[in-house]
């Protein structure tokens, strides 16, 4: 069923029950070949992943996430196990669309969703997803219990507990970044670039209030915390000529400017302060795994707010396994890689196993990846044996062997879908991809 839900979002149709039609202008052979639609609009129906008996609905204190709670643990103990990130890490603010009737629906205006299920995400700069929290509107008791912490610092300071003094430099935009996390996390091992609001406590008022020229940038290290706070005017103004000007907070950087890829209009180069050049390199982990996610419209309307955010959980660490993927050397994107594992969940299905040959007389006569390929040796050493499978071709002859078995052999077919054993030398492969009825000679 997962499979048929992730395929889905590479095969686009307006409703669901056109995916088993059978149109000539909407068929698509293989939902139909893995299960029956209603036995899948069943099973979708009733897709659950708690006992509701465990759970008082009574209890104001109740956790409101336990519907999907074992998903959510899950998948935060496998994202931390599989992977260990390196320098640059990021936090921001993820949006699941959802309409619905939510207690804790949120809006976010600047978001492309703009109403549904907050979910706050440590990601790597490339968007591999580290671990999550998702809002709930007591979200306080997950958070770590720091006295006089707000709890826009409490959400980075929980989801860096594994990372702590391992050197990493943590990027944050205003919500959480202030000058006492700043120090905090120096304390414990990480440095952090972040904006900030010049209203925050403990910002330097006298930087706050500085004016600039365009181009320009002040500078203000505070000793005590060691943190630097910086303030910077673009060269471009805001719309009606405001002023745009960008406040920080960094722990990793010294007060210098450096050269960026961009001139002005009279040709020479712009320089900015090392911390935003790094800062605009490094924060948009979250942005691109929400950017990538778009394309894929796997996410359905539904009236279960449950189901989507199990969907879109699926769908991030299908997104963080390419990336993994493609850390080892991957040559396929994206969606080439979700097929693959679209590929393998559906071929699973005891359906699908039945009507294989089915699959396979669509291809045989008309695909072009058909090539021999061996079955791989079974066993070490001396023991080590060669798989065979029984020719496809041979059986369908009534063919056999001088003591009247089937015949065998270790080559298969790697193009078609059940890989079916095709003797070469005999030229079995050949008239199996050539001939419409291969059971005549």
């Amino acid at each position: 069923m997962l499979g048929l839900m992730l395929h889905m979002g590479l095969v686009y149709k307006p409703r669901l029950t056109m995916y088993w039609s059978t149109d000539e202008l909407f068929h698509t052979p293989v939902f139909s070949s893995v299960m029956p639609r209603d036995r899948f609009l069943i099973l979708l129906r009733f897709l659950h992943f708690a006992d509701n008996s465990g759970c008082d609905l009574t209890d104001p204190n109740r956790d409101r996430l336990h519907k999907i709670r074992p998903i959510i643990d899950f998948l935060k103990q496998r994202c931390r196990e599989v992977y260990y990130p390196s320098t640059d890490l990021c936090v921001d603010e993820s949006l699941v669309l959802f309409k619905g009737r939510l207690s804790f629906r949120q809006f976010i205006k600047t978001k492309r969703a703009r109403f549904g299920i907050k979910l706050y995400q440590l990601c790597t700069s490339g968007g591999i997803l580290l671990d999550f929290v998702i809002y709930h509107g007591n979200t306080a008791r997950e958070l770590a219990q720091l006295p006089d912490f707000l709890t826009t610092e409490k959400i980075p300071l929980t989801l860096l507990q594994p990372y702590l003094n391992n050197g990493h430099i943590l990027f944050t935009d205003n919500f959480y970044t202030t000058p006492r996390l700043a120090a905090y996390l120096l304390q414990n091992g990480v440095g952090l670039v972040g904006t900030v609001r010049p209203n925050r406590k403990n910002f330097p008022k006298a930087l706050a209030s500085t004016s600039l020229e365009k181009g320009e940038a002040e500078f203000y290290y505070e000793s005590t915390r060691k943190v630097m706070a910086v303030k910077y005017r673009a060269m471009k103004d805001k719309a009606q000529k405001k002023p745009k000007v960008v406040h920080m907070l960094t722990t990793a950087h010294p007060n210098t400017m450096e050269n960026s890829k961009k001139t002005d209009k009279d040709g020479n180069i712009i320089k900015k302060p090392s911390c935003i050049l790094r800062y605009n390199h490094s924060m948009g982990g979250v942005d691109l795994l929400d950017q990538q996610l778009d394309s894929l419209l796997v996410l359905r309307k539904s009236y279960k707010w449950y189901k989507k955010l199990f969907l879109r959980l699926i769908l991030q660490c299908a997104l963080s396994a390419h990336k993994l993927y493609k850390l080892k050397g991957g040559k396929f994107d994206f969606l080439h890689f979700l097929h693959n594992v679209c590929n393998e969940l559906m071929m699973k299905s005891p359906k699908m196993n039945q009507d294989v040959k089915k699959l396979d007389n669509l291809s045989r006569l008309t695909g072009r990846n058909h090539f021999p390929g061996k079955r791989p040796y079974e066993g070490t050493g001396k023991e080590k044996t060669a798989k065979v499978k029984q020719c496809r071709v041979c059986y369908a002859r009534g063919l056999r062997t001088a003591k009247g078995k089937p015949i065998t052999t270790t080559w298969i077919c790697k193009g078609c879908p059940s890989q079916p054993g095709l003797c070469v030398e005999t030229g079995c492969f050949e008239d199996y991809h050539t001939k419409a009825d291969y059971s005549c000679v």
